[in-house]
């Protein structure tokens, strides 16, 4: 994805990684929160979209949402290979999400890895809302 594509915000520490984003919903902050994932795992303009996964989140409040959401999504890399470039969100409920995720598995072949991201740190993300604008920072430990 090229830099002026991108709807996220990188910020580079020593063993830490975070993605700065904002939105004019919580359904896409989470869908772009996604998307800036992926983005720096993979070049996700190499990824297609011909697989589909179900997911179901919850959390307690809008961090703990995000933290959960981003966790499920690495899960589902580290432990199936998927690697996503589409989200559908089709519901938002208080602190719930019911998405579609769209991709494939990682080919080694097709996707260079760029990071290796360990886990999403939660004490590095926060959701909030100004206005009408959603923001977020979301962390990860490479």
């Amino acid at each position: 994805m090229a830099d002026e594509d991108k709807k996220y915000k990188v910020i580079r520490r020593s063993f830490e990684l975070s993605v700065k984003l904002s939105s004019d919903s919580l359904p896409q902050l989470l869908a772009d929160a996604g998307i800036a994932l992926f983005d720096l795992v993979v070049d996700v303009g190499s990824v297609g979209t011909q697989e589909s996964v179900t997911l179901e989140v919850e959390g307690i409040d809008n961090n703990d949402l995000m933290v959960n959401w981003m966790r499920e999504l690495l899960y589902e890399y580290q432990t199936s290979g998927y690697v996503f470039k589409e989200f559908h969100i089709r519901e938002v409920g208080a602190f719930s999400v019911h998405a579609e995720a769209r991709g494939e598995k990682f080919d080694p072949d097709r996707h260079e890895e760029r990071e290796a991201i360990g886990a999403v740190d939660e004490r590095l993300t926060h959701v909030g809302k100004m206005g009408s604008q959603w923001t977020a920072q979301v962390g990860f430990e490479l």
